[in-house]
């Protein structure tokens, strides 16, 4: 008799629990972080020249190879360069007129 109101009480117990678990309301979710803002390429490049290690020399490197030098030439050329004439599209299509 004693066993069996202890198998009721812990299967009650057990079927509280439960029910106490499966009810509670759900937890609100946490925002995400606003998105964050992209690097350009410049920043991109300096940061990460700037975690290389200082065993890799890459400002003798750089000097050594003419690299400083190269980039300022590309540079200058195309800002010398006139700009592209924009894409014939369908905006500047010309329908001949029927005969």
């Amino acid at each position: 008799m004693i066993r069996l109101r202890w198998s009721i009480l812990g299967l009650a117990l057990a079927a509280g629990l439960s029910a106490a678990a499966c009810a509670a309301a759900p937890r609100p979710r946490a925002e995400a972080p606003p998105a964050r803002v992209k690097d350009s390429r410049p920043e991109r490049s300096a940061a990460l020249r700037s975690a290389a290690p200082a065993s890799l020399e890459l400002e003798q490197s750089d000097q050594r190879w003419g690299i400083d030098a190269a980039r300022e030439r590309r540079e200058a050329e195309q800002k010398k360069k006139p700009p592209a004439p924009p894409p014939r599209g369908s905006q500047s299509t010309v329908i001949p007129a029927p005969p």
